[in-house]
């Protein structure tokens, strides 16, 4: 059965599988760089399903793009490459939400003497810092709670309003103020959760400093590496009751900036 017989039996026209398969491409850049849906959460042919059950109820809401039916194959193609780029362009402005949890916990476990300490994260196949890792987790299983998923394929199904298929060119303008604002808030969200073990273990060096500058005779450099692990991680777990408000707002303003890139 050749393609257009296979068209003819599904009742789809050249035009709705051209628009199906630019909406697929954006969805898919999205995937493919946005939290939870870039990890490898469970076999590819469930996340390749979804991707495709995704298009299927999202396409008949996309207005018709501007080649559609035309079979002009460059202009596709440039289309495509559009869409990919503005639905991946989306997924990491969000996930740098996340991102900067792993900087934030790689400063943490360096100062706590955790940088040798790495394990292997099954669902992005590298290796991380045990606190890096941790902060991720917690803060992917926060951004499911909250239902992030489900606010971040609602707001990619509306740049579809602002964006429709074949228009996926946001302005230099815009993509220049998200990027400088989008890393420095990214720096500043990793620096405010690594600021406490950060402020205090100095503190504890600069003591531990004048005590050995009193008494040499004490082994300051034994002492100081359990005594900066357990402060470390008594401090974790006293900015845990504000972490998910925190990452909550982080979330929302990074929703936000992604957002602005596709006219939303």
């Amino acid at each position: 059965m050749n393609p257009s017989d296979l068209m003819d039996l599904l009742g789809f026209t050249t035009g709705q599988i051209e628009r199906m398969a630019l909406v697929m491409t954006r969805l898919t850049g999205l995937f493919l760089s946005a939290p939870f849906f870039s990890r490898s959460v469970g076999p590819f042919r469930l996340r390749a399903a979804l991707l495709a059950l995704t298009t299927l109820v999202v396409a008949p809401l996309v207005p018709p793009w501007p080649g559609e039916g035309k079979g002009d194959v460059m202009q596709l193609a440039i289309a495509l490459l559009g869409e990919l780029i503005l639905g991946a362009v989306i997924g990491i402005v969000i996930h740098w939400a996340l991102i900067a949890l792993q900087t934030a916990g790689n400063i943490a476990g360096f100062e706590m003497g955790l940088s040798m300490a790495q394990v292997m994260d099954p669902t992005s196949g590298m290796q991380e810092n045990v606190l890096s890792n941790l902060l991720y987790l917690a803060g992917l299983m926060i951004f499911l709670t909250l239902n992030g998923h489900h606010w971040m394929l609602e707001g990619l199904v509306r740049t579809f309003q602002t964006f429709p298929p074949g228009k996926a060119f946001p302005s230099s303008g815009v993509l220049l103020e998200v990027g400088t604002v989008g890393v420095a808030r990214y720096f500043t969200f990793a620096l405010l959760i690594a600021a406490p073990v950060v402020v205090s273990s100095k503190l504890l060096y600069l003591g531990l400093g004048l005590i050995n500058r009193a008494s040499p005779q004490i082994q300051v450099f034994f002492i100081a590496m359990p005594v900066t692990l357990m402060l470390g991680i008594f401090l974790m777990g006293l900015t845990m009751a504000l972490f998910g408000q925190v990452l909550t707002r982080e979330l929302a303003a990074f929703m936000t900036l992604a957002l602005k890139v596709g006219g939303v």
